[in-house]
C-alpha cells in the first residue's frame, strides 16, 4: 500500500505535473524583462455538475511521444515511465498513474468564481497581475465537501513561463512546452498559478497549497473521455488542479493533498483535479461577451 502511494506521488510530482508545480522564492533559469500590457480583465463563474479525476494511466499521443525507436519529449516523460506495446513498436500509456486519464467520476453541486487582471505579459518578480478564486466541490462519494481559496499568485515559473501569474488567451500543454504534454495542446482563455487554502467539510485543513487553474477549450467528450485534441473547441472547460506539492520559502516541496478521499486500494488520493462545465465567462476578447 505504501508503495502504491509512492508511485502515485512520484509520478505526479516528477513527471506528470512537470513544470506547473510552481514557484515560491525560486527564480527561473532565465529571467526575462518585465513587459506590462494595457490589461485584460476576465470574470468566470460556473456551477452544477462536474467530474473528479481519479489516479489512472494516460494514453500517449504518438505524434508527441514518438516510438520506442525514436522517442520524443523524453525530458518531460522519460522512456522508463512509458508502457510499450507487446510488439515493441509503440508507446501505449504512462507506466504510472496520475490526474490526466479517463478514470473519472461525476460530482455534483460545485461552484467556482474567478476574476483576473492580466497586466504583466511575461514572468517578473514585480508582476502586476491580480486574481481571485474560490471553488467548491465534492468528492465522488459525496461525503466530503471542499473549498479552495487562492491567496497569492506565483509570478515566475521554474521551468516555463507562468506569464506573471496570470495568462490570458495562451496556448498550453501538448507540444507547447508550457505544462505537461499529457494534456492536449489547447487554447487557455484564462490560466493562473498560485497557492492558497484548502477547506474540507468547512474546516481549514491546509494552507500554501499549489493551485493551477485553466479555463480552456473543452478537451473531454460528452462522456468525459480525453483524447489527443480538443473535443469541442467552441465550448469551455475549467480545470482546478492541486498537485501533491506545497509552497515554502525555499521552493515547492512534495506533500500529499489531505483529500480524505480513500481509493479502492486503501490509499488516500494525494492530488485534486476537478472539471467544471456550466460556465459563464465575461471579458475575453475572443469568446467572452
Amino acid at each position: 500500500m505504501a508503495n502504491n502511494t509512492t508511485l502515485i506521488i512520484g509520478v505526479v510530482i516528477a513527471l506528470i505535473l512537470g513544470g506547473i508545480i510552481g514557484y515560491a522564492g525560486v527564480s527561473p533559469k532565465e529571467v526575462v524583462k518585465e513587459v506590462t500590457v494595457a490589461g485584460t480583465e476576465i470574470s468566470v463563474q460556473a456551477s452544477g455538475d462536474g467530474i473528479w479525476m481519479l489516479p489512472g494511466k494516460r494514453k500517449l499521443d504518438p505524434e508527441l511521444f514518438g516510438t520506442p525507436d525514436n522517442p520524443l519529449k523524453t525530458n518531460l516523460l522519460p522512456v522508463a515511465m512509458r508502457e510499450v506495446s507487446d510488439d515493441g513498436s509503440s508507446f501505449t500509456t504512462t507506466a504510472g498513474v496520475g490526474p490526466f486519464s479517463n478514470n473519472v467520476k461525476p460530482i455534483t453541486g460545485g461552484t467556482i468564481s474567478i476574476s483576473v487582471k492580466d497586466l504583466t505579459l511575461l514572468d517578473s518578480p514585480n508582476s502586476k497581475d491580480e486574481a481571485t478564486l474560490e471553488a467548491t466541490f465534492t468528492d465522488p462519494s459525496g461525503q466530503n465537501t471542499y473549498k479552495v481559496v487562492l491567496k497569492k499568485l506565483i509570478p515566475m515559473g521554474p521551468d516555463h513561463q507562468f506569464f506573471g501569474g496570470v495568462g490570458t488567451d495562451v496556448y498550453m500543454h501538448g507540444s507547447t512546452e508550457i505544462g505537461t504534454p499529457l494534456m492536449p495542446t489547447m487554447m487557455s482563455y484564462v490560466t493562473l498559478w498560485g497557492f492558497g487554502d484548502l477547506y474540507r467539510n468547512d474546516e481549514l485543513i491546509d494552507s500554501m497549497r499549489i493551485i493551477h487553474v485553466m479555463v480552456s477549450e473543452r478537451q473531454r467528450t460528452d462522456d468525459f473521455k480525453l483524447g489527443f485534441g480538443a473535443a469541442k473547441p467552441d465550448e469551455l472547460e475549467i480545470h482546478v488542479i492541486m498537485p501533491p506539492t506545497k509552497a515554502s520559502p525555499s521552493g515547492p516541496v512534495g506533500n500529499p493533498v489531505p483529500t480524505g478521499f480513500i481509493l479502492p486500494n486503501g490509499v488516500e488520493q494525494p492530488f485534486i483535479h476537478v472539471n467544471y462545465y456550466n460556465i459563464d465567462m465575461k471579458g475575453d476578447r475572443y469568446i467572452g461577451s
